[in-house]
C-alpha cells in the first residue's frame, strides 16, 4: 500500500511537472510585458527644508551640493542621501532601513515574498530571503573575481566590497572621493518587520491578474489606491518613521493606473510629508514576463538607486530624454530611467542564487557636455554607466539621446 501511494504521488507530481512545462511553453510563446518605473515627487517642501530637517536627525541622513552644468552652463542644486561627496573628508554613512515583507490575495491568488518559490531562478528560497542575500543588501567584491560574491569590475575598476547601489554611488564619484579606498560609502541597517497583508476584500476593485499561469503569472495593483493605502495603513502598522526608508517587497506584483490595461509600473520611490519620509514598494520578479532584462532585484536596483541619488525625486538635471523608458524629455536625476532594461552582469551568491540588478547612470551623465574631461575623469573609467554602456554624456532633449564618446 505504501508503494502504491508513493507511485500514485509521484505520477500526480509527475503530472503536476507536465502541466507547469506545457503553461510555461504556451506563456513563452507570449511577447514580453513592458515594463516601467516611477517616482513621486515630494511637495510639502524644499531642499534647504529636507537638509534642516536631516541635520536634526529627523530624516534618513541626507547631503547637498550645487553644480554647474557644462551642458547648459546653468547652476543646479542636488539632494542625495549620504554624504557630500565633494567635501574634503569623507566618512561612512548608516542609513536605517525597513524592509517590509508583503503578502498579496487578488481574487483568492496568493502572491506572497514570504512562501517558498522555484520560480524565476528563487531555488526554493523564499523571495525574502533572496532579496536579504542580494547584492542590493548583501556587499559584493567588484574585483572581476570568478565564485559566488564577486562582480564584474566596474569599468575596468577593481572598486572593493560593497552593495550594488553604493558600488554605483562610490563609482559615479570616484575621484572626488579619493579613489576605490575611500572610506567613503553608505551602509544599511536593515530591519525586517512582521509580514503584512493585503486581504482579497481589500484588494477588490483595486487589483486584477494581469496575464499568465503557474510561474508566469502576475499581479496587478491599481497605484491610484494602492500608493495611499501603503502609506496611509502599511507603513503606521510597522512603525515606519521619516527616519528610515521604507521598501514594501512584493513577490510578482506590479501596479497599472487607474485600468489594468494602463500596464506596468515595476516599482517606484516617493517622498511625502514634513519631515519627509522615503519609500519603495518594489517587486521582486520571478515571472519572466517582461523579458531577461527586468527578473528579480533588477527592478529593486533599479528603485534603491533612484532613492540614494534622487531621494526627493525633484533634483533638477537639464533636459534628457529619448532614450531607455524616456521617449519625451525629462529633467530629473533618475538613474534607473535611461537604461531601464539593460543589466550589469550577473551576479551569483553564496546562497546560489544569480542575481540581475539593472544597470545604472552616473551623475555626470545627466550634467556634462561632450567631452566634458572633468565631469568624464570623475568617475570610475571615465564612463558614464555602470558598465560602460553609456561611453558619453546625455545629448539636449529634444531631441535626446547619448553621445557615444
Amino acid at each position: 500500500m505504501k508503494r502504491t501511494l508513493l507511485l500514485i504521488l509521484c505520477l500526480a507530481a509527475f503530472a503536476l511537472m507536465v502541466t507547469q512545462a506545457k503553461l510555461h511553453a504556451q506563456d513563452a510563446n507570449r511577447p514580453p510585458l513592458k515594463g516601467y518605473f516611477g517616482y513621486i515627487q515630494w511637495r510639502e517642501g524644499t531642499a534647504k527644508d529636507a537638509m534642516a530637517a536631516s541635520i536634526k536627525a529627523a530624516t534618513i541622513p541626507l547631503a547637498s551640493f550645487n553644480v554647474t552644468a557644462s551642458k547648459d552652463g546653468r547652476t543646479y542644486t542636488d539632494v542625495i542621501v549620504g554624504q557630500n561627496p565633494f567635501q574634503t573628508t569623507h566618512t561612512p554613512t548608516t542609513v536605517k532601513i525597513l524592509l517590509v515583507p508583503m503578502v498579496i490575495n487578488i481574487g483568492g491568488q496568493v502572491f506572497s515574498s514570504t512562501a517558498l518559490n522555484s520560480c524565476g531562478g528563487s531555488l526554493g528560497h523564499t523571495d525574502l530571503a533572496n532579496f536579504q542575500s542580494s547584492p542590493i543588501l548583501t556587499p559584493v567584491t567588484f574585483d572581476g573575481g570568478a565564485g559566488a560574491g564577486h562582480a564584474a569590475k566596474v569599468n575596468g575598476v577593481n572598486m572593493g566590497t560593497k552593495t550594488y547601489n553604493d558600488t554605483h554611488r562610490r563609482a559615479e564619484f570616484l575621484q572626488a572621493i579619493g579613489g576605490a579606498t575611500s572610506p567613503y560609502g553608505t551602509n544599511y541597517a536593515v530591519t525586517v518587520t512582521p509580514t503584512q497583508t493585503i486581504t482579497a476584500a481589500t484588494s477588490a476593485g483595486h487589483s486584477a491578474i494581469l496575464t499568465g499561469s503557474g510561474c508566469s503569472l502576475l499581479g496587478g495593483l491599481d497605484i491610484n489606491f494602492f500608493d495611499s493605502y501603503f502609506r496611509n495603513t502599511v507603513l503606521p502598522a510597522v512603525g515606519g518613521n521619516s527616519t528610515y526608508f521604507v521598501i514594501f517587497l512584493m513577490r510578482d506584483v506590479v501596479f497599472y493606473i487607474g485600468n489594468p490595461a494602463n500596464c506596468c509600473i515595476l516599482g517606484y520611490h516617493g517622498a511625502f510629508g514634513s519631515p519627509v519620509q522615503t519609500y519603495s514598494p518594489t517587486d521582486y520578479d520571478t515571472t519572466g514576463d517582461f523579458g531577461p532584462g527586468i527578473v528579480n532585484v533588477s527592478v529593486a536596483a533599479h528603485e534603491v538607486g533612484e532613492w540614494l541619488d534622487d531621494p526627493l525625486g525633484n533634483n533638477p538635471t537639464p533636459p534628457w530624454g529619448g532614450i531607455g523608458q524616456v521617449s519625451g524629455c525629462q529633467g530629473n536625476w533618475e538613474v534607473g530611467d535611461p537604461l531601464t532594461g539593460t543589466n550589469f552582469p550577473a551576479i551569483k551568491m553564496p546562497n546560489g542564487v544569480t542575481y540581475n540588478p539593472q544597470e545604472t547612470v552616473f551623475w555626470s551623465w545627466f550634467y556634462s557636455a561632450d567631452h566634458d574631461d572633468v565631469l568624464q575623469d570623475i568617475t570610475a573609467g571615465e564612463k558614464y554607466s555602470m558598465k560602460g554602456t553609456f561611453g558619453g554624456p546625455s545629448k539636449v532633449c529634444p531631441p535626446g539621446g547619448t553621445f557615444p564618446n
